[in-house]
C-alpha cells in the first residue's frame, strides 16, 4: 500500500504541535512490520537547504512543485492538479494529516481532524482564515472516506457541527507520547537558554504559543495571587502570540514581571529537561482538541494541573488535578497544593507516568493503518 502523507508541518522548522504529530506518526507508521510505503508530501518548507536535503534523504519527503502560494489556491478553487500527479510512485491512499486546506486527489482520502476551533470558537484563533478550514471541512464531508479524530471530544464536536450522518466514517485515534520523554535528559542543555530562572529557583511551567485559547492571562492571575505564598517563578515556553501586549501589561500591573520567563521555542531535549525540572506543569487551556503536552509532562515525571473542559479530562484521566480554567482562584489553589505538598506531587508523578504510558505511537500507527485498509 502506497500512502501520500500530506503535511506542510512535517517540513516546518518548529517541531511542536502539528509538526510533532506528523513526524511521530510517520515514524511509527514506517516502523510497522507490514507492507506499507508512506511518502511525506508538503507544499513548502521553512528548513534551510541542508536540513531540507537531509529530511528528504531520511524520510523520502517530496515537495509539490506549485509551492506555498499556488498549491492552496489551485486545490481550493480548481481541485487540480491532483496530489498524485506530483509524486514519483503510484498512490493508493491520500492522508491529509491536518484540516488545513482542500487537497486535490482522485484517490481514497483520509483526513485527521485535531479540532475545528477556528469554526466553533473563532475568538480563540486570531491569526487563522476560517473560510479555508470551512472549505476543507466541506471536502471532508463530501469526499473523505475515513476521518481520524484525535479525541472523542473532537469527534463529538465534529458531529455536533456537521451532523450525525458523518459518524460512520469517524475513527477516534488518540495521539502518542514519544519514548524519549520517559528517559531522563542532561539538564546542561538548558544552559544556552537566556530567559530562565536562576539555578535552584523552583518554577511552574506552561507551554504553547500565547493566545486567548491558552489562557495564559488566567495563569498569570493565579500566579500573581500566589506571589507571597510560594517562591516559584513561571516559565512560559513557546512563541509570542497576538495577546502579548496584554500579557506584558498584566505582568507590570501585578508586579511579577521579574518572576515570569519567556524562553521562546526550545528543542525537544530542552523541553524534556524543563518538564523534569519544573515543580508542576500547568495547562489551563480554554479549548483543546487533544492536549499532548500534558502527557509529555507526565512522562517526564512532572505533576500536572489542567482544565476540566473539552478533551483534557479525557486525556488526563485521574492523573492530573482538573480545574475550571475560568476560575483563577481554583487554579491558584491547585498550583499551590502541588508546590507545597511533596507527597501529593509525588502521587501525581506516579499516576502520570502510568497514564502517559497508555498513549503509544505504535498503537496509534496500527489504528491509522486500519483506517487506511478500510478505505482502499
Amino acid at each position: 500500500m502506497n500512502v501520500a502523507y500530506f503535511s506542510n508541518q512535517f517540513a516546518d522548522l518548529q517541531g511542536h504541535g502539528l509538526a510533532r504529530y506528523s513526524r511521530q506518526l510517520f515514524a511509527a507508521l514506517r516502523d510497522l512490520s507490514c507492507t506499507i510505503n508512506v511518502t511525506p508530501v508538503a507544499a513548502w518548507s521553512t528548513l534551510d537547504k541542508f536540513d531540507l536535503a537531509k529530511l528528504k534523504h531520511d524520510s523520502g519527503l517530496q515537495l509539490v512543485s506549485l509551492g506555498r502560494r499556488l498549491t492552496p489556491l489551485a486545490w481550493t478553487f480548481l481541485n487540480n492538479p491532483p496530489i498524485e500527479y506530483f509524486l514519483r510512485e503510484p498512490v493508493d491512499v491520500v492522508h491529509a494529516v491536518a484540516l488545513g486546506y482542500p487537497i486535490a486527489t482522485r484517490k481514497p482520502l483520509v483526513v485527521t481532524i485535531h479540532d475545528i476551533g477556528p469554526l466553533t470558537h473563532p475568538e480563540f484563533f486570531g491569526n487563522t482564515s476560517p473560510w479555508i478550514m470551512r472549505r476543507s471541512l466541506r471536502q471532508v464531508v463530501k469526499q473523505a472516506d475515513g476521518i481520524i479524530c484525535v479525541s472523542q471530544s473532537t469527534a463529538d464536536e465534529l458531529i455536533d457541527y456537521v451532523g450525525a450522518f458523518l459518524e460512520k466514517r469517524i475513527h477516534v485515534v488518540p495521539e502518542g507520547v514519544s519514548p524519549d520523554f520517559f528517559v531522563p535528559t542532561d539538564p546542561g542543555c538548558l544552559d544556552v537558554i537566556d530567559d530562565l530562572p536562576f539555578a535552584g529557583t523552583p518554577f511552574v511551567m506552561s507551554t504553547g504559543k500565547i493566545s486567548p485559547r491558552k489562557n495564559i492571562q488566567g495563569l498569570i492571575k493565579a500566579m500573581s495571587s500566589l506571589s507571597s505564598a510560594i517562591p516559584h517563578h513561571l516559565v512560559l515556553v513557546g512563541g509570542d502570540g497576538w495577546e502579548m501586549d496584554g500579557v506584558y501589561k498584566q505582568l507590570d500591573e501585578a508586579g511579577i514581571r521579574e518572576r515570569v520567563h519567556f524562553p521562546g521555542y526550545v528543542t525537544d531535549e530542552q523541553l524534556r529537561a524543563l518538564y523534569a525540572a519544573a515543580t508542576v506543569y500547568v495547562h489551563p487551556s480554554l479549548y483543546e482538541g487533544f492536549g499532548l503536552t500534558i502527557l509529555e509532562a507526565m512522562a517526564a515525571n512532572c505533576p500536572v494541573v489542567t482544565s476540566n473542559t473539552w478533551s483534557l479530562p479525557e486525556v488526563a484521566g485521574d492523573a492530573a488535578i482538573l480545574v475550571d480554567p475560568s476560575d483563577s482562584d481554583a487554579l491558584a489553589d491547585a498550583i499551590k497544593s502541588i508546590c507545597s505538598n511533596t507527597k501529593l506531587a509525588n502521587e501525581f508523578v506516579g499516576k502520570g507516568k502510568v497514564r502517559a504510558g497508555l498513549f503509544q505511537w505504535n498503537e496509534c500507527a496500527e489504528k491509522v493503518l486500519d483506517v487506511y485498509r478500510t478505505v482502499v
